[in-house]
C-alpha cells in the first residue's frame, strides 16, 4: 500500500497557531483538513447549539410539525415506523421518547430484515390502522416507500416521511416529505443521519411549543449513538449532534446501555468504541432475529431486564460472527474455484444463506480482494443481496448500467441492496464479464499521512493536541501519523491469518509504546524477519489514549533503515524456518539463476571438441558443470555402474534443477530427453542409447571391477565414438585421459561411534545426512530448539527449484551460517565461511558423498560422527529395497492366483516387499521371464561391501587419502 505525506501551507497553520492559541500540531491538521477561515475553525473545534440552523429550514418541515401538533391536539394515536439498523433504532426511540413525554400517544414499528426486509410494508400499515392509529411517521425508511404511503393515504392516515436516504427520481404522495437529500432541498447541511433528521423534527415540534432546548437535548446520547453508527460525516452540524451527545452517553442513565458497556468493559465512550463496539452489538439483534431486543435495550429503566438484554445481544453478536466466518469461508472457496475471482465486481451467491450478514460478509470480501463485491442469499429461486464497493468505485452509478438483471435495486455509492432471481446471476456475471473483461477499477490504495513523528514525540501533549478535532469519524478522520526508525521490542502475529499484530516499539531515548493492528491484509511476504533480524520499522498509525497513556492503532508498516536485498534475503530465511512448505515461488523471483555454472563452463567447453572416446578425471563441481553442459548442447545419456552412483550424480545436479532429466532404473522407466541410469538398463536393453548425442559413462571402471561380463555386454550396445568417460577418482586406461585437478581444502576428525550432538562453538555449521529422508526430519526437530536455531535451513532434492536457487544463493553471500544438508548437494556444505564445521550424522553409500561434501572453496572441518548400527540401517535398508525373496515372491504371486488389489496388497505385506517393488518385479517376469530388479540387487551389494563399507572400518587417515588424492591402484579400464 503507497504512502502519501499530506502537504499544507506551514506559514498557516503557524498563523492559526499563534492567533487561536492551538498547539502546532492542532493547527496543521486543520489546514490539511481544509479549515484555513479563523470563524470556521472556531465553529469546528467549539460546536455549540447557536450553531444549529433552524430545522424549519428543511423542506417541509413546517408541514411535518403542522401535522403533528394537528394530532396531538386531536388525540389522534400515531405509530413511528422505523429501520432496523442502530440509525432506525435510535431514530424509533428519539421520537417516541420526545412524542411520549410531550402530549401523544405513539406506539412504534421496527420491521424484521430476514422476513419484511427494508422498508415500509403496506400491510403493517393496514394492521396499525384497524388498531386506530392515523398518523404514519417514518424516520430513517419511507423515501421509496410508495405503496405503502398511497395505502396510508387511502385510509385517511396522515403520513410523514422522514428520512436521509438518496432520493430516486420522484418522491412519495406524503403529506410532509423531510429527506435532506431532496432534489429541491436548499438546507446548507445534507449528511444528517436518519436519527439526525428525527433531531431536527423534534427541535421544531419543540419551539412551536416552547421546550427549551436542553430538554430536547437528553436524547442526544442516543442521537449520537445513531450518528456514528450509520457513519455520516461528522462535521458542521453532526459535530455538535456527537460531541455533545458523547458527553451525555458517559453520564446516561439508560440502564441497558450502561449494561451492555460495562460487558464491553468500555469506561469512558469514545466515537472509536461506538464504531467499532458497540453498535456492532446492536445490530446483532437485527441481523439476526429482531431489532426489536436493540430497541428495548435502549428504552428499558428495569435493571433486570437490561442485564438480560445486554446479554442477548453479546449471544446474538457472538452468533452473527459465527454465521459469518462460515458464509465468508463458503464465498471464498467458490471464488477460488470459478472465474469469478478474474472479474472486476465479485459476485458470489449460496443457498439460504443469512441474509442478515451479508453486507458484513461483502465488506469482508471487499478488503481481502480490493475488488468491489456482491453476496447473495439464494431461496425458492429468488436471491437477496448486499453489495459493497472500494474508496473510488461507485457502484450504485457502476452496476446501474446492469439494472435490468435486477428485480430491486438501490443504496449508496459504497453500498447496495438488491433482489435477483436465480438463473438471472450467471447472465449477470457473463454480462459483467463481457463489459469490462480483464480490465479493473482503479483503486486508490493509499494511506494519507497528516505527520511524521518519532516514537519519542508520542506524549500526553500529543493526545492533548488531538482532543481539539475530537470526535472522529467519517468527514473527520482519525490523524494518521507516520512513525519512522522505530525500534521493535516486541512484536507478535496473531490471528486466524496471522493478520494481526501486537507491537511494542523503543525510541532512541529507551521510550517505548504499545501498538495493535487488525486485519491488516498483509500477504505472509509482507510480514518481516522481524524476531531474528530486524533492525527497525516505520509504522503508519493513529495514536490513541488508553487507561495508561498513548496507544498506536496501526493501519500499516514496512521496514525501516534497510537495503530491500538485505530485506528479500532474511525474509526468505525469515519463511523457510517458519514454513517451509507454504513458500510461494512468485515472492522469490528476485534470487534468479545460478551465475556458478557457467564461470564454471569456461573450465570445459573445450572437451565438447575433443575426439572420442575419452577419459576426463575431476572434482564433482567440474564434473557436474560438464555433465549440464552437455544437456544444453544435445540429449544426453550419463550410465553408471548401479544405482547407488547413479543416485549421487542425480542428487548432486539437483541443486542446479536441471531440465527434463530423468532417474531412469528398474523402477522408474519413464524416459525424458536427459537420462542418468545403471549399466542394467542398457544392457536389458531398456532405453534407446542411439537416440542420444552425448553417451557418458560415469566411474564406468568400477563397473569392470564388479562385473568384467557386466561391462564387456555394455561396451557392445555402445558406440565407441560416442563415449566420454568421467570420473572422481585417478585410474590407469588404455584411451587418452584429460585431468581438471582443483585441490580440496578440508580436515578430517575421526568422531565415529561417538555421542552424535548438536552443541556447537563455531560460527557455521552443517549437519549432513546421506539419507535425505533424514534432513527434514532432523531439520524439523531441530528448529523447534529455540532462539538459537532460528536462522537454519536446510537443503535436500525435495524442495522446489526456487528454494534450491535461494538457498545457494545465500550461502555463497554469506548469509547462511547453519545448514541441514544431503550429502550429494554439488559442494553446499563446504560453501560455507572458512573454519565451519560439517558433521556427517548418517553412514554414506560412497567416497564421493565425503567428496562432494568438502569440495567448495573454503576450508571447512569434516566430521564424521556415523557408527556401526548406522552402517547396520544402511545395510538393511539397501536389502529391503533389493529384497532377497523378490524371485520367489514373484513365483507365489503367479502360484496364489492373486486377482484383486486387496489380495495384492495383503500378500506384498506377507512377503515383506513394497507393493512398487513386487508390481514391477512381476511386469518383468511376464514380458521377459526375468526380473531387472535382482539383477540390480547384485551389483548394489558388491558395491557396498566393497567400496563403502571401506567407510566404516578403514583408519581416518586411508579415508583422508582416498578423498584428497583419490587414486584407484587397482582397476585398469581398457576400451
Amino acid at each position: 500500500m503507497k504512502w502519501e505525506l499530506k502537504k499544507f501551507n506551514k506559514e498557516l497553520a503557524q498563523k492559526i497557531s499563534e492567533e487561536l492559541s492551538l498547539p502546532f500540531l492542532t493547527s496543521q491538521l486543520l489546514v490539511t483538513r481544509g479549515y484555513t477561515d479563523f470563524e470556521e475553525i472556531e465553529k469546528f473545534l467549539y460546536p455549540s447549539k447557536k450553531h444549529l440552523r433552524s430545522p424549519f429550514l428543511l423542506k417541509d418541515m413546517d408541514k411535518a410539525v403542522r401535522y403533528l401538533l394537528e394530532a396531538r391536539e386531536k388525540k389522534l394515536p400515531v405509530f413511528v415506523y422505523g429501520d432496523y439498523d442502530v440509525d432506525g433504532i435510535t431514530g424509533v426511540a428519539t421520537l417516541v421518547t420526545f412524542l411520549s413525554k410531550y402530549g401523544w400517544k405513539v406506539d412504534y414499528y421496527i420491521p424484521n430484515r430476514l422476513d419484511e426486509g427494508y422498508g415500509i410494508q403496506p400491510q403493517v400499515v393496514e394492521e396499525y390502522f384497524k388498531k386506530g392509529y392515523r398518523v404514519l411517521l417514518s424516520v430513517d425508511c419511507g423515501i421509496t416507500s410508495f405503496e405503502a404511503v398511497e395505502k396510508a393515504r387511502e385510509l385517511g392516515m396522515y403520513v410523514i416521511i422522514t428520512d436521509h436516504h438518496t432520493i430516486k427520481d420522484k418522491i412519495p404522495e406524503a403529506h410532509a416529505v423531510v429527506d435532506p437529500k431532496r432534489e429541491d432541498e436548499t438546507y446548507p447541511f445534507r449528511d444528517f443521519a436518519g436519527v439526525g433528521v428525527a433531531y431536527k423534527l423534534i427541535s421544531a415540534v419543540a419551539q412551536e411549543l416552547g421546550i427549551p432546548g436542553d430538554e430536547v437535548d437528553e436524547v442526544l446520547d442516543i442521537v449520537a449513538l445513531g450518528t456514528i453508527a450509520d457513519m455520516v460525516d461528522l462535521v458542521d452540524e453532526n459535530r455538535y449532534i456527537v460531541k455533545e451527545g458523547l458527553k451525555r452517553l458517559n453520564a446516561t442513565n439508560r440502564i441497558g446501555l450502561l449494561q451492555l458497556m460495562k460487558k464491553l468493559n468500555i469506561t469512558n465512550i469514545s466515537s472509536q468504541d461506538i464504531g467499532y463496539r458497540l453498535a456492532p452489538k446492536l445490530n446483532a439483534a437485527g441481523r439476526l432475529y429482531s431489532a426489536e431486543d436493540a430497541y428495548k435495550l435502549i428504552m428499558t429503566d428495569n435493571i433486570s431486564s437490561a442485564e438480560q438484554l445486554a446479554e442477548m445481544l453479546m449471544g446474538y453478536n457472538f452468533t452473527r460472527q459465527e454465521i459469518e466466518n462460515k458464509i465468508f469461508k463458503e464465498a471464498i472457496e467458490k471464488i477460488e474455484h470459478s472465474k469469478i475471482k478474474d472479474l472486476p465486481i465479485l459476485i458470489v451467491s449460496g443457498d439460504n444463506w443469512h441474509a442478515g450478514v451479508l453486507g458484513i460478509v461483502a465488506t469482508k470480501l471487499v478488503q481481502k480482494y480490493n475488488k468491489p463485491s456482491l453476496v447473495v442469499s439464494l431461496e425458492n429461486g429468488i436471491g437477496r443481496g448486499s453489495g459493497r464497493s472500494v474508496d473510488g468505485v461507485n457502484i450504485l452509478e457502476v452496476l446501474s448500467d446492469f439494472a435490468s438483471y435486477f428485480e430491486e435495486f438501490g443504496g449508496h455509492p459504497m453500498a447496495i441492496g438488491f433482489s435477483i432471481k436465480n438463473e438471472k446471476i450467471p447472465e449477470l456475471i457473463e454480462a459483467i464479464s463481457e463489459k469490462f473483461g480483464n480490465t479493473f477499477f482503479e483503486v486508490d490504495s493509499k494511506i494519507e499521512i497528516d505527520s511524521i513523528l518519532e516514537v519519542d514525540d508520542i506524549n500526553d501533549e500529543i493526545i492533548d493536541s488531538l482532543r481539539y478535532l475530537e470526535p472522529f469519524g467519517h468527514g473527520n478522520p482519525e490523524p494518521v501519523f507516520l512513525i519512522k526508525d522505530s525500534i521493535v521490542d516486541r512484536i507478535r502475529f496473531f490471528g486466524n491469518t496471522n493478520s494481526n499484530v501486537r507491537m511494542i516499539l523503543k525510541g532512541k531515548n529507551k521510550q517505548t509504546v504499545e501498538g495493535i493492528g487488525f486485519g491488516l491484509r498483509k500477504n505472509y511476504y509482507d510480514i518481516p524477519a522481524i524476531q531474528a533480524f530486524l533492525t527497525s520499522l516505520d509504522v503508519v498509525a493513529n495514536i490513541r489514549k488508553n487507561g495508561v497513556g498513548p496507544i498506536l492503532n496501526i493501519l500499516d508498516f514496512k521496514i525501516s533503515s534497510i537495503h530491500e536485498e538485505d530485506y528479500n534475503d532474511k525474509y526468505f530465511i525469515y519463511s523457510f524456518t517458519n514454513d517451509w512448505k507454504s513458500q510461494k515461488e512468485e515472492e522469490f523471483k528476485h534470487f534468479g539463476v545460478f551465475d556458478e555454472l557457467s564461470q564454471r563452463y569456461e573450465k570445459v567447453e573445450k572437451y565438447l571438441h575433443i575426439q572420442r572416446p575419452f577419459v576426463l578425471q575431476m572434482d564433482p563441481m567440474t564434473r557436474n558443470a560438464f555433465l549440464m553442459l552437455l544437456m544444453q548442447k544435445g540429449r544426453t545419456l550419463i550410465v553408471n555402474p548401479n544405482n547407488i552412483e547413479a543416485l549421487h550424480v542425480d542428487e548432486s545436479l539437483s541443486r542446479h534443477s536441471p531440465k527434463d532429466l530423468s532417474f531412469v532404473n528398474s523402477l522408474n522407466r519413464k524416459i525424458s530427453n536427459h537420462v542418468i541410469t545403471n549399466a542394467v538398463m542398457i544392457v536389458e536393453e531398456q532405453i534407446p542409447v542411439d537416440d542420444f548425442d552425448f553417451i557418458v559413462l560415469n566411474e564406468i571402471h568400477i563397473l569392470s571391477a564388479l562385473s568384467t561380463e557386466m561391462y564387456e555386454k555394455l561396451l557392445e550396445k555402445l558406440k565407441k565414438e560416442k563415449l566420454i568417460i568421467t570420473s572422481l577418482y585417478k585410474f590407469d586406461t588404455n584411451i587418452p585421459l584429460y585431468s581438471e585437478e582443483r585441490k580440496l581444502n578440508f580436515g578430517l576428525e575421526d568422531r565415529r561411534n561417538s555421542k552424535k550432538t548438536i552443541d556447537y562453538d563455531v560460527d557455521s555449521i552443517a549437519f549432513l545426512f546421506s539419507n535425505y529422508n533424514y534432513v527434514t526430519k532432523f531439520y524439523e526437530k531441530l528448529i523447534t530448539k529455540g532462539y538459537k536455531f532460528k536462522d537454519l535451513v536446510f537443503y535436500s532434492p525435495i524442495l522446489e527449484d526456487f528454494q534450491k536457487k535461494a538457498i545457494s544463493t545465500l550461502i555463497k553471500k554469506g548469509r547462511i551460517k547453519k545448514l541441514v544438508s544431503s550429502t550429494n548437494s554439488d559442494g553446499l556444505p563446504s560453501m560455507l565461511p572458512n573454519g565451519s564445521e560439517i558433521r556427517l550424522f548418517d553412514f554414506p553409500l560412497s567416497v564421493k558423498e565425503l567428496i562432494d561434501a568438502v569440495s567448495g572453496d573454503s576450508y571447512t572441518i569434516l566430521q564424521l560422527y556415523y557408527n556401526e548400527e548406522d552402517a547396520k540401517k544402511r545395510m538393511e535398508h539397501l536389502k529391503k529395497l533389493f529384497p532377497e525373496n523378490l524371485e520367489n515372491a514373484v513365483k507365489g504371486f503367479f502360484e496364489n492366483n492373486i486377482k484383486n488389489k486387496e489380495e495384492f496388497l495383503n500378500f506384498s505385506n506377507n512377503v515383506s516387499i513394497s507393493p512398487k517393488i513386487l508390481n514391477q518385479a512381476i511386469k518383468d517376469y511376464k514380458e521377459r521371464k526375468k526380473i531387472l530388479r535382482n539383477i540390480e540387487r547384485e551389483f548394489e551389494l558388491r558395491y557396498f561391501e566393497r567400496y563403502t563399507m571401506f567407510l566404516l572400518n578403514n583408519s581416518i587417515k586411508d579415508i583422508y587419502k582416498m578423498i584428497e588424492e583419490r587414486d584407484m591402484y587397482d582397476t585398469y579400464l581398457e576400451i
